[in-house]
């Protein structure tokens, strides 16, 4: 990505980016920065799940004090309670910024073709595929151009963008200014 033109409100910021970091900016992300953002999700869906079971037995107890005992639902329902949970925190994430919780901490985007973040529908299908197929990120080893097999089926890629109110570089120019607000 090339800074903005001299005198653009992101320019001063593009500068400050350490030059390694401005080498990256906007250009598909590898395996390992995906596979981190992917586990710091894991982190924060486990949290939530664990948040959501002791509210459930916060409010059970507060139900009937004398008889209480934890919850224990079946697996067939923790499974399906964590499937439906990840399916919905990546959709929304992907589909409002492009970026999820692991995605931010590690400036990772999810962009459709036109380098804006996934619609809904599109997000929604790329998180059920995300979470169904996890072994499709694997292909970006494979590939040439660090797609996963998600981003292939669904025409979205992850880049590396440290600031997500710059527009992505157009193939063959050079600009690369602020969105308008």
């Amino acid at each position: 990505m090339t800074p903005p033109p001299d005198g653009g409100p992101g320019a001063a910021w593009f500068a400050a980016l350490p030059a390694p970091a401005r080498a990256h900016q906007g250009r598909p992300a590898g395996l390992v920065s995906r596979t981190l953002a992917a586990v710091l999700d894991c982190v924060v869906l486990a949290l939530v799940l664990a948040g959501l079971y002791l509210g459930w037995a916060a409010l059970d107890y507060s139900l009937d004090p004398v008889r209480f005992t934890f919850p224990a639902p079946t697996r067939l329902v923790t499974v399906a309670v964590a499937t439906g949970a990840a399916v919905l925190y990546l959709a929304v994430c992907w589909s409002a910024t492009g970026r999820s919780f692991g995605d931010q901490l590690l400036a990772l985007r999810v962009v459709d073709r036109r380098g804006h973040p996934p619609r809904p529908v599109r997000a929604l299908a790329r998180a059920v595929a995300c979470v169904f197929v996890p072994v499709g990120l694997l292909w970006v080893v494979a590939g040439g151009r660090r797609r996963s097999l998600q981003d292939l089926l669904l025409g979205t890629s992850v880049v590396y963008d440290w600031n997500p109110r710059l527009r992505p570089v157009s193939p063959g120019t050079s600009d690369a200014g602020d969105s308008p607000a």
